[in-house]
């Protein structure tokens, strides 16, 4: 596929008919396509850019992310730009995180980053802006405060998005996704005398005798790579009641709970079906791109993942059948998942782009309720905006079939969690002393499952106290540069994990 001008017509399409980036890897290309459904989509008449082309000294948009479902609406966006524009050359690369991790660092080496870039895995946004990578958007986005109060009124969060008092990026779609649900093969389960749909896999027996019974035909049950396995276990924790968040820490307590006895039972869990054989041989080094690509033609008979599989599923699969299941819970009773509404899907502008201009209309467009309905619309639904008036806008006719139904999972278990971000306008502070832990959850568990950590508790309560001692350390240095801060603003005793923690508990916290 060429990937140095990815300029096309942007004509009438369907939201599956759309060429995008897939999961495979491969860099964008075309976005040029009929109405295979007979759906009519959008036309470039609905992209509206605040650009002056006389008036600027921009001559390329660049843009780099990892690609998979946000490439749905990216690609199409910046390719139309370009449509619009045909004297700035445009080109969007969603080729995966392996080159986002390695171009991106080089190119801010050698002064030609792409002018728009997602961070590498390992670098944080304290260190890209501590270290000049990438630039303040609040002094380039016209009109830029009529724009941020569009979006709710803690989408954009200190510590998070801003550093300083100052806006580096904003959240192009909602967090309230599930991370990981059951996928189940109807070919597997039906070689294994299960009936189809499946109806219920509701306790941890349930999934791991299933496992089981696919196993035994031939077929790995269970299909879950390392790069996502840290967030299955944490789901399965809150299943049986942890309360830890994505970071691992209680909101209630403000503590790091990975050493909890829920997220223990979660790992060890996860282990018995490892030495059932029921894992896919090689897990740990299968990568999610290759392991999305081959469960549809039967690498494993149950996926562990996320929805962003599905359109890749369509596209390249289409008459693969699957039931989509929540996660069960140890004994099969109701839970919660606690997520944190920091939103996902983080742009950053290069702080040395010559192109500013081009990229702050196309990140001006994408951030406006206009540009937001698209996204919703060019994603099927599987991207969800932080601005409600965008999902319930959206053309019901666009939508994928099984989007509804993951949203309403989502909708069903997901319940936000109360964050120190959105508490203390000073959180920043202390997010940019904030040092990550190494090895991190990731890697700790790989250790402890190929058996290099022994001892499971005490390496997850080791990497509890790394934590611990760094959040102290940041709150400390925070303070000392002049931020009100108090690490006892970690915790949040009215927190009711039951229900979506609101702008009233925030409130009482002080009466």
């Amino acid at each position: 596929m060429p990937d140095d001008d990815a300029r096309t017509t942007f004509r009438r399409r369907s939201v599956l008919g759309a060429t995008a980036v897939m999961a495979t890897g491969l860099s964008a290309c075309s976005v040029e396509t009929g109405s295979e459904s007979g759906t009519e989509g959008r036309t470039s008449s609905d992209f509206t850019f605040e650009f002056d082309a006389d008036a600027t000294d921009s001559t390329q948009l660049t843009w780099m992310d990892s690609g998979d479902l946000k490439a749905l609406f990216i690609e199409p966006v910046i390719a139309e730009f370009g449509e619009q524009h045909p004297d700035i050359t445009t080109k969007y690369d969603g080729a995966g995180w392996e080159q986002v991790n390695q171009v991106v660092p080089l190119g801010i080496r050698n002064g030609s980053a792409p002018d728009v870039f997602a961070l590498p895995e390992n670098v944080p946004p304290e260190t890209a802006i501590g270290e000049d990578w990438v630039r303040p958007i609040d002094d380039v986005i016209p009109d830029f405060e009529q724009w941020r109060a569009g979006f709710p009124e803690t989408a954009l969060i200190n510590g998070i998005h801003v550093f300083d008092g100052r806006v580096y990026s904003w959240p192009l779609n909602s967090t309230r996704r599930l991370d990981i649900t059951q996928y189940i093969s109807h070919e597997a389960a039906s070689a294994a005398g299960v009936e189809v749909p499946v109806e219920s896999v509701s306790t941890w027996e349930d999934l791991r005798s299933l496992a089981q019974e696919i196993t035994a035909t031939g077929t790995p049950g269970i299909l879950s790579t390392a790069d996502h396995l840290h967030y299955v276990v944490a789901n399965l924790a809150n299943t049986a009641g942890w309360l830890g968040n994505s970071d691992g820490m209680n909101m209630r307590t403000g503590s790091f709970e990975y050493s909890a006895p829920e997220y223990l039972e979660a790992l060890e869990f996860i282990r018995s079906m490892i030495e059932d054989g029921s894992f896919v041989p090689g897990y740990l080094t299968l990568k999610d791109a290759d392991a999305r690509a081959q469960f549809p033609t039967g690498l494993a008979g149950i996926s562990l993942n996320g929805p962003w599989d599905i359109v890749p599923w369509d596209e390249d699969h289409p008459d693969f059948e699957y039931t989509i299941l929540p996660l069960p819970s140890p004994d099969g009773s109701s839970y919660t998942i606690p997520y944190r509404e920091t939103g996902s899907n983080m742009a950053w502008l290069y702080a040395d782009s010559p192109n500013t201009d081009a990229a702050v209309a196309v990140l001006k467009f994408m951030g406006t309720l206009e540009g937001q309905r698209a996204m919703v619309e060019l994603s099927g639904g599987f991207l969800v905006s932080t601005i409600e008036e965008a999902n319930t806008s959206a053309d019901p006719e666009l939508l994928h079939p099984q989007a509804k139904k993951v949203t309403d999972m989502a909708i069903e278990y997901m319940r936000a969690c109360p964050q120190f971000e959105i508490r203390n306008p000073d959180a920043g502070a202390v997010t940019l002393q904030l040092e990550p832990a190494n090895p991190g959850i990731s890697a700790t568990i790989e250790g402890i499952l190929t058996g290099q950590l022994p001892d499971a508790g005490a390496a997850l309560e080791d990497l509890d106290a790394r934590l611990t001692e760094a959040m102290e350390k940041a709150f400390d240095e925070a303070r000392a540069g002049g931020a009100e801060v108090d690490i006892g603003e970690l915790q949040f005793p009215n927190w009711d994990p039951a229900r979506d923690y609101s702008a009233d508990d925030y409130a009482a916290l002080g009466e």
